[in-house]
């Protein structure tokens, strides 16, 4: 690296970009957002409607429906809008206002009748100052000068013309009331009933016509009119408040205007409207136009809620998983793979969609407890997506959970058969009875659940069929799969039964044992079998230079150095691999011919080039397998199963006593020697490891009766001679 680079920091950069992309958390949550991304993807695609070419006026070639319930804004604006015109102006009484008016009028007549008095009191004192004197006698008009006038009228409550001021003073005082009484009336009636802004005018010409009926001189009607139009005012005031309040409730109780799911929003041969134009432009269901943006957003949140609820789970109750990046990302494929499989199927028909594909292959690969959140989620998209089925997510949950359990322990791949016909079964109960419940049809509902045996039966033949490729691109080896290589007839195996039978039958001894220890302790007893089954496959190379194949041979040890001899003997666990490759043996497999024997000394030919070394140093590492250690329980069980087994051959009296003592003995150098540090194996473990393996040895050393020598020869001579006495 040169100095520019270093001086750069761009190394660094580098480094921990990768760093950061290696980041476990980071790993997870792209596997998560990819998921994500392919499941709305897929789920919008099938869901997302046929879009159309129109503009208003256009002729529509075939009728449209409504995705979904829709309002149609406009026509429901037009009705609120006519809605909100109907409500009348709400306006309030104003009584001051009706008190007020009245007072005036008195206020006015009043003082009409006080400028009266004071004329009249003038005229009689010129009239007494006249006495005796000739000349022409007053009037009142004659009193009523403009002087007087001037004089009185200062504060007089309305301001009126000096014509109507002399009517007032010097009309008869019979009409002058007259006048008086019906202004009043006409007044009180008006104000009572109330007067608006836009009535006013009507008032004054309903006091007009009132004053013209009185039978009173014309001057008279003038001041009248003059009186009665200048005090009338508007009493009724707009509530503005009120009135708005009122209008929007209104608005509020109009019905909007609904297009349900599946209704017809533009009809065939019909012309479109601007109206159906904005219904379809909000559905997104025209051409060059937006998506359906709130359905776009619903699904993307439903997703979500359910992808957030199997984090969940797995952050809480399976960590562990998070770890396992190609786990992670089977799940994952699984799942999309049964949503897109049951979108597609349900074009057919919606209860045909094989959902208990998902839950079958995940306990079959993985286990129960992690298949029963993946069947809950894809029941949930599936039924929702297709629309709020409530049959359909009931008929997903019921049927993918019996599935799980037909298949939670499988040994065959007919129990995966089994298992969708067991779906089969569930999926009609569970379809009948809900449309009994919706629909109420017997006949129908029948029929209509008979497309549960095709979702179940579709379900078996999927997952049978995938089967085989999750176990090979994912390297997962399954129950049904060890079933199949643990076969004699395997071609592996039956090469060791008959190029080497002796280490066959001792392999056939290690798997009982390791598969009793291995289900004492809650291991995986079949693994542990098969394991055990395949362990020693590399001695087929050299067969004859192992002992349990030598039979009455001789031993070719016995002329070769200790060092080769140590050779040969370990080299089994690499001959052993390179045999598993070539037969396609699982790696799962391979790993218990690697490592059961892990780094143990060969202590026979340890000793022997001991004994031979003449004092030379000999190193018991250089007589150690490769190996690595055992990696898990069932490994490391196979590894003590093995030991035991070819051990307790040798013991002359193998009591269960002597073989405990010595199953004990061989476990504890196996822990002392640093063999079982690779393995989750605690003390308690290895103490019922080794009562497992005492159980099953006693029972193949037990003791046998001693059967007596009989000559039967001689025994069926003397029977025949006793029956002719």
């Amino acid at each position: 690296m040169n100095q520019t680079a270093l001086r750069s920091g761009k190394p660094t950069r580098i480094a921990s970009g990768i760093s950061f992309f290696r980041n476990p958390v980071v790993i997870d949550v792209f596997i998560a957002v990819v998921t994500y991304v392919l499941v709305l993807a897929m789920v919008l695609t099938a869901v997302s409607p046929k879009r159309y070419q129109l503009k208003a006026g256009d002729i529509a070639q075939e009728a449209i429906k409504a995705p979904r319930d829709v309002e149609d804004k406009l026509e429901t604006q037009a009705r609120i809008e006519q809605a909100v015109k109907n409500v009348p102006a709400i306006y309030r009484m104003d009584m001051s206002i009706t008190e007020d008016v009245l007072n005036n009028l008195e206020e006015v007549f009043g003082g009409i009748k006080e400028l009266r008095q004071k004329a009249e009191q003038m005229l009689k004192e010129q009239k007494s100052r006249q006495d005796g004197e000739t000349g022409v006698e007053l009037t009142l008009e004659d009193i009523v000068d403009p002087s007087f006038l001037s004089q009185n009228i200062r504060d007089f409550p309305l301001e009126l013309s000096k014509e109507d001021l002399v009517t007032g003073i010097t009309a008869d005082k019979a009409q002058i009331e007259q006048l008086h009484t019906l202004l009043r009336d006409v007044l009180s009636e008006l104000l009572d009933y109330g007067i608006k802004e836009e009535n006013l005018l009507m008032a004054k010409n309903t006091i007009r016509e009132e004053i013209q009926e009185l039978p009173v001189s014309n001057e008279v009607k003038f001041l009248g009119n003059t009186i009665g139009v200048s005090l009338v005012r508007v009493n009724m005031k707009y509530d503005e408040e009120a009135t708005e309040l009122e209008r929007t409730y209104a608005a509020n109780q109009v019905e909007r205007v609904i297009y349900k799911k599946g209704q017809h929003i533009v009809e065939a041969g019909q012309p479109v409207t601007e109206n159906q134009i904005a219904l379809l432009r909000e559905l997104g269901l025209l051409k060059d136009d937006q998506l359906d943006l709130p359905m776009v957003i619903g699904i993307g949140i439903m997703i979500l809620a359910v992808e957030v609820l199997i984090i969940l789970y797995m952050v809480y109750f399976e960590r562990e998983l998070l770890k396992q990046y190609s786990m992670l990302i089977m799940i994952s494929m699984i799942f999309c793979s049964v949503i897109g499989i049951a979108l597609v199927t349900s074009r057919l028909h919606p209860y045909l969609v094989p959902t208990a594909m998902a839950a079958i292959l995940l306990a079959v690969l993985l286990q129960s407890r992690i298949s029963v959140i993946i069947n809950i989620a894809i029941s949930m998209i599936v039924g929702i997506t297709l629309g709020n089925h409530l049959g359909l997510i009931l008929m997903s949950l019921l049927g993918g959970m019996v599935g799980i359990c037909m298949v939670s322990k499988p040994q065959q791949r007919n129990t995966l058969i089994f298992a969708g016909i067991a779906v089969s079964f569930v999926n009609i109960a569970v379809i009948t009875g809900f449309e009994l419940v919706s629909s109420g049809g017997w006949w129908q509902s029948f029929l209509t659940s008979l497309w549960g045996v095709g979702s179940g039966m579709l379900a078996s033949v999927l997952a049978i069929g995938t089967l085989p490729i999750w176990e090979h691109f994912f390297k997962i080896i399954t129950p049904i799969k060890l079933v199949e290589i643990s076969n004699p007839n395997q071609p592996l195996l039956k090469r060791l039964l008959m190029e080497a039978p002796g280490t066959y039958h001792h392999s056939i001894i290690v798997a009982n044992l390791a598969e009793s220890a291995a289900d004492a302790i809650g291991a995986n007893g079949l693994l542990a079998r098969v394991g055990a089954y395949y362990h020693d496959v590399g001695k087929l190379k050299r067969p004859y230079f192992f002992r349990e194949n030598q039979l009455a041979r001789d031993n070719p040890h016995d002329k070769m150095n200790p060092t080769l001899s140590t050779h040969i003997i370990t080299s089994h666990v690499k001959d052993g691999v390179e045999l598993a490759k070539q037969y396609k043996v699982p790696e799962v497999i391979q790993r218990f011919i690697q490592e059961h024997h892990g780094t143990t000394p060969v202590i026979y030919f340890y000793h022997k080039a001991k004994s031979e070394a003449g004092g030379r140093e000999v190193k018991l590492d250089d007589f150690r397998y490769q190996g690595p250690r055992p990696g898990t329980r069932e490994i490391a069980i196979v590894m003590m199963a093995d030991t035991v087994e070819a051990a307790s051959r040798a013991l002359p009296d193998p009591s269960p006593g002597k073989l405990e003592g010595l199953i004990r003995k061989l476990i504890k150098d196996k822990l002392e020697d640093g063999q079982l540090d690779e393995c989750d194996l605690t003390l308690k473990d290895l103490d019922s490891i080794a009562k497992a393996f005492s159980g099953v040895m006693s029972g193949i050393y037990h003791q046998r009766v001693q059967y007596p020598e009989v000559n039967l020869k001689d025994e069926k001579g003397e029977e025949q001679h006793d029956t002719a006495d």
